[in-house]
């Protein structure tokens, strides 16, 4: 079955209006028909970090190479998660601390 070429203007018009990845119950229940190839758009080697790269060298990942998302992966490369330039800013980085320091207090 041959997948339809759409133009990348057509794939982010409506964006963000796309449901939230926990609205997704499971993937089986989407008709096939509903499914495109996507990996022409997909960069196949990524810029990745590990769970215990430190802060500041994420930081000037993202500022030197101009990225929005950064995907966190173990030492086998599978997906741990993903950092956005957001979890980099110092209100985020400042509330993740006080989480932090609260968990440790309770221990």
């Amino acid at each position: 079955m041959s997948q339809p070429d759409i133009s990348y203007e057509d794939l982010t018009k409506d964006y963000p209006r796309y449901p939230d990845i926990y609205d997704i119950t499971t993937i089986h229940s989407v008709p096939e028909d509903a499914l495109m190839d996507i990996s022409r758009y997909m960069n196949p080697s990524p810029y990745t970090v590990y769970p215990n790269t430190p802060v500041p060298q994420v930081f000037n990942l993202f500022r030197s190479m101009g990225l929005r998302h950064l995907p966190v992966v173990d030492h086998t490369g599978l997906l741990q998660g993903i950092i956005t330039r957001h979890n980099l800013t110092h209100e985020f980085l400042e509330m993740c601390k006080e989480n932090l320091e609260g968990s440790n207090e309770e221990e």
